[in-house]
């Protein structure tokens, strides 16, 4: 198992420094920080691709086009990246006459085509050991409920025969919406399936964090989408250690790939 952190210049001088030690960094998919980064240490690539948006597509969701394969391999290449990741993301930007938590057994069922109709896509261009699906949350990008579902995702990721990437954070957050147990939701998952594990802290997105967003330029209207909720992508509290802790022991002890 190997230990990746998200780039960043505090990370990368911590690590000059030698007060942190880890295998690689992760970046995202952009060429020019790739080449970078990959001069000073290791490095790995986390695509911004997803499917499930009803287009037929699997959209790239920084350029907001169909995704740009010659562009995905070169970073495979370059970086010696085992997996692609993609996200299984439909939203209601993607079905704006679908309820956002939308218990319809028809709208359940044609979601769940959608995304793996997408992810049969990738698996077919990339072969299924080499693809990962990832779960999410609600969300700033505003989910659908029905592919939060575990069963969905379970059933998804099992008919396009990939791996997963279980993101913890997000899975606690889907659960916490679904009014499910955290760790019921995650055995509910494909788990024998896990090539990867994203962790992060949650916290509420209220007071110093607001202000700090407020001082970084972003845009209102998307502060105003995440404040008083829990978030992920924060540091980790002691109950996310905890979680994590009880997540690995999972993982130790054969319950999980």
């Amino acid at each position: 198992m190997k230990l990746a952190v998200n780039y960043s210049i505090p990370a990368s001088n911590l690590l000059h420094d030698g007060r942190v030690q880890f295998d690689c960094f992760k970046c995202p998919a952009w060429p020019d920080l790739v080449a970078d980064v990959q001069e000073i240490y290791p490095t790995y690539v986390h695509f911004p691709l997803k499917v499930g948006t009803g287009s037929g597509e699997v959209l790239d969701t920084e350029t907001h086009q169909a995704a740009d394969w010659d562009k995905v391999e070169k970073l495979l290449a370059q970086t010696a990246t085992p997996f692609v990741n993609v996200h299984l993301g439909p939203t209601v930007q993607d079905y704006p006459d679908m309820p956002i938590d939308t218990d319809n057994p028809a709208h359940i069922e044609m979601l769940a085509e959608s995304m793996l109709k997408g992810l049969r896509a990738v698996v077919n261009k990339f072969g299924s050991s080499r693809v990962i699906a990832e779960n999410l949350h609600h969300g700033g990008m505003r989910n659908l409920r029905p592919a939060l579902l575990p069963e969905v995702i379970r059933s998804v990721v099992e008919d396009a025969d990939c791996g997963l990437l279980l993101d913890l954070s997000h899975a606690r957050l889907a659960a916490r919406h679904l009014g499910l147990d955290e760790r019921e939701y995650l055995n509910a998952l494909p788990t024998s399936r896990i090539r990867e594990i994203h962790i992060t802290g949650i916290q509420r997105f209220a007071g110093r964090w607001v202000e700090k967003v407020q001082r970084a330029g972003i845009e209102p209207e998307r502060i105003q989408w995440f404040k008083g909720k829990a978030v992920d992508h924060l540091p980790m509290t002691a109950s996310d250690w905890t979680f994590f802790a009880w997540s690995m022991q999972q993982i130790h002890e054969g319950r999980w790939a």
